[in-house]
């Protein structure tokens, strides 16, 4: 009993620390028209995406708090008999944000409500000193990226360098090792996952194979360069929290296909007259949507790639495949072309 009972309590320690590294938090304090604090007020939060709701009521000083919300778009409204109810629509919060949002009521019916768009209203996070950056799900999905390597975005982030040989898969933060980075997806370590070298950037090695998270299935993420809080372990480099995509009340879906072929490459100007082999294709999609409506979700995508290319000087010939051999080998006139 008492070894299962420890057992419990070390699970319900780590899911509590994932959480703090992948969750945002919304806080403030209430306020009359005076500009005093109004104690007792009822405060509730609603993701917009899975109609989940929490609430609280504001303490003596007239503070809220929300902690362990997963990025989304939130409404925010808080009620008090006598006045008026005062409500926050399109709240966008990322990965590991904190925002401070204090809400003013006026006198009214309590039946009434006066509505405040949130829509992009930048907040400066006060509460820690980490440097960083959160790159948008806008950002994921419509920056353009060769080969669509999610790793290529970490170098928005200030402090990072790609000391690499263009395969994005040495990026350094702030002068430290890539091999003190960690990953995190939606709050679980991936680092060693798929390889078990320390902090091996999403397990992306160089190589010909396209070994990472599908860009289809990322939602948002955000990096922690220098300065970051205690509950970021493990490594010292950069920290890397990942959010994937999930299902909510809504169908979506998509159908993607991206292409690099040599037909629309200009010439090389050492490659003498012909233009070396190049054919890649990227293509797939994704769907989510909802089993039970605001309990139950799901989300699914699939990615594949078919590369063939070739480069040719005099006798000696290199050729090189992806996921596609049998392609090679059906288009020998190209090859040897």
């Amino acid at each position: 009993m008492r070894i299962l009972l420890s057992i419990l309590i070390a699970v319900g320690i780590s899911i509590a620390s994932l959480a703090q590294t992948s969750s945002g938090r919304i806080a403030g304090t209430v306020l009359d028209p005076s500009g005093a604090v109004v104690k007792g007020a009822s405060v509730s939060i609603l993701n917009e995406r899975t109609n989940q709701e929490r609430s609280t009521v504001t303490g003596d000083d007239g503070n809220y708090a929300f902690t362990g919300l997963e990025p989304s778009d939130y409404t925010l409204s808080v009620s008090q008999p006598g006045f008026a109810k005062a409500e926050i629509k399109d709240l966008p919060l990322q990965v590991g944000q904190e925002i401070r949002h204090n809400l003013s009521l006026t006198v009214g019916e309590t039946a009434s409500v006066v509505n405040v768009e949130g829509g992009a209203i930048s907040a400066v996070d006060l509460s820690s000193a980490k440097m960083g950056v959160n790159v948008s799900e806008r950002e994921v999905a419509q920056l353009p990226l060769n080969g669509r390597q999610v790793s290529q975005l970490y170098l928005l982030t200030p402090g990072a360098v790609n000391n690499g040989s263009g395969t994005y898969d040495n990026i350094r933060f702030s002068g430290r090792s890539n091999q003190q980075n960690v990953v995190r997806y939606d709050g679980v370590e991936a680092s060693s996952i798929i390889d078990a070298s320390p902090g091996n950037l999403n397990g992306e090695t160089t190589s010909n194979f396209h070994l990472q998270q599908s860009l289809e299935n990322i939602q948002e993420f955000r990096i922690d360069s220098s300065n970051y809080p205690a509950e970021y372990g493990t490594g010292t480099g950069g920290q890397i929290s990942v959010i994937t995509k999930s299902g909510t009340n809504d169908w979506h879906g998509s159908l993607f296909e991206y292409v690099r072929n040599d037909y629309f490459d200009a010439r090389n100007f050492f490659a003498g007259k012909s233009v070396d082999k190049l054919r890649l294709n990227q293509f797939g999609g994704s769907f989510g949507g909802k089993v039970i409506r605001d309990k139950l979700f799901f989300f699914a995508s699939e990615l594949s790639q078919l590369e063939h290319n070739c480069s040719t000087t005099g006798k000696n010939r290199l050729r090189t495949s992806g996921f596609a051999e049998w392609l090679s080998r059906s288009r020998t006139s190209d090859v040897s072309g």
